[in-house]
């Protein structure tokens, strides 16, 4: 019988992070979350004193953990607030005329589009090459070699699988007594999406000059894959356009939630290019180990999310409480809650000319897909819903489970009937296809 899963997951305040099992380090980032776990100790004693509430059930410590990690974000908030309404007064309050961005086309098959104080000049950037690209940010002419200390400070905004220092922020102080050039900071792991700059001069006599720099990085997506399958390796090389990338960065996220508010959410599997792409790769990486049954490359693409899309809640991903995130932005930012990594399944079985669906739980949103599995081993034991005359198989990719496989706490019964810890669900709990 398959384990609980979820309920013995954690979750890191740090890098925003899930894992299984309890650690005293975060097992992506590294932190030490002992002090965390301490500290929580006699807070959640007295709220089950006043509560009767049993603060030890991994739930609730979920729970109590994303509640302290949203608390320090909206002060993280508090301090960006601060910037954006400084830096960024309306031109009729602040009586200056904000000039336009500049565009800078890159070696790398992408450009950057800045704004603010680049746009001004009193910031400027260089594109190296070493082979990847970097970033040197400088003070422009009429501001260097004025100061005796500057602190550079490199933001970005969106989560990066490949850095888990996230959102990415770098800190450098230079001093002219340490630093022959304090004029200029180097940010070599350029993230795409968008990014500030900000430069905080002193002179001599401790006076302060400000500086901030915004931008945009739409360059092609370039990413390695690598995980285990069935005690092997696989791997392969996956690139996404620029233009796909500027497609999902440039998403207004208010227009974005008006529309989910009125769609399904199957209604975000979508089959395009990078989809067609990732598909592809998926397939012929599949093709040199095994033969072709519809059940097996299912099983092997579940995988393939379950391993390489990391598990990263909506709150700290999009800073709102649920997004449904379209598949190439799922790829392009490497993680996604349940329901993404279910979108993003959806839709490379779809390319692979699959009916599919999605099947809303309570606490969970799992994948499903109608594969012939006859010619498998899966079909022995794999759970099926009924829709019309078709079965779904379930796919469950917020786990570790197989192709057909359900937690301990679902179940579907031979007419295709949900259960959830042995009562049936009605209503919203339901498959819903493509």
């Amino acid at each position: 019988m398959a384990t609980n899963k979820r309920t013995d997951k954690g979750f890191c305040p740090f890098c925003g992070m899930s894992f299984s099992g309890d650690h005293d380090d975060c097992p992506f980032c590294g932190q030490d979350l002992r002090m965390y776990k301490d500290d929580l100790g006699p807070i959640m004693g007295s709220i089950q004193t006043a509560t009767n509430i049993d603060m030890k059930s991994p739930k609730v410590r979920i729970t109590m953990s994303v509640v302290l990690f949203l608390l320090a974000f909206a002060g993280a908030l508090v301090v960006f607030d601060y910037y954006d309404s400084h830096f960024n007064t309306p031109a009729e309050e602040a009586e200056v005329v904000i000039p336009e961005g500049l565009m800078i086309e890159l070696q790398s098959n992408g450009y950057l589009d800045l704004t603010q104080d680049f746009a001004t000049q009193d910031i400027k950037v260089q594109p190296l090459y070493d082979p990847e690209l970097k970033l040197r940010f400088y003070l422009g002419d009429g501001h260097q070699d004025k100061y005796q200390k500057v602190v550079w400070q490199v933001t970005t905004e969106s989560y990066s699988s490949t850095n888990m220092k996230n959102p990415f922020y770098q800190k450098v102080t230079k001093d002219i007594s340490e630093y022959s050039d304090i004029d200029s900071v180097l940010w070599e792991n350029v993230n795409i999406g968008k990014f500030w700059i900000i430069a905080d001069c002193y002179t001599a006599d401790g006076e302060c000059e400000v500086f901030m720099g915004a931008g945009v990085y739409y360059g092609k997506l370039v990413k390695s894959y690598s995980w285990i399958y069935n005690g092997a390796k696989m791997s392969f090389d996956y690139t996404m356009s620029s233009d796909e990338v500027r497609k999902c960065l440039n998403v207004d996220l208010t227009t974005r939630m008006d529309q989910q508010s009125v769609s399904s959410m199957t209604d975000y599997v979508i089959d395009g290019q990078s989809i067609t792409d990732l598909d592809n790769k998926l397939k012929s990486l599949y093709n040199k180990s095994y033969r072709y049954s519809e059940a097996g490359y299912a099983d092997f693409v579940l995988s393939f999310v379950q391993s390489c899309i990391y598990d990263v809640y909506d709150s700290y991903n999009y800073h709102v409480s649920d997004f449904w995130a379209y598949p190439a932005e799922t790829i392009l930012s490497g993680c996604g809650d349940d329901e993404d990594r279910a979108i993003l399944f959806c839709s490379i079985m779809k390319d692979a000319g699959m009916n599919v669906g999605i099947i809303t739980f309570p606490e969970s949103t799992i994948a499903a897909v109608e594969v012939d599995l006859s010619d498998s081993y899966i079909g022995t034991y794999a759970k099926t819903i009924r829709e019309l005359y078709n079965r779904y198989t379930v796919a469950d990719t917020d786990s570790e489970l197989g192709l057909g496989e359900l937690r301990s706490y679902y179940d579907v019964s031979e007419d295709g009937t949900l259960y959830y810890n042995g009562t049936e669900i009605h209503g919203k709990y339901r498959l819903e296809t493509v």
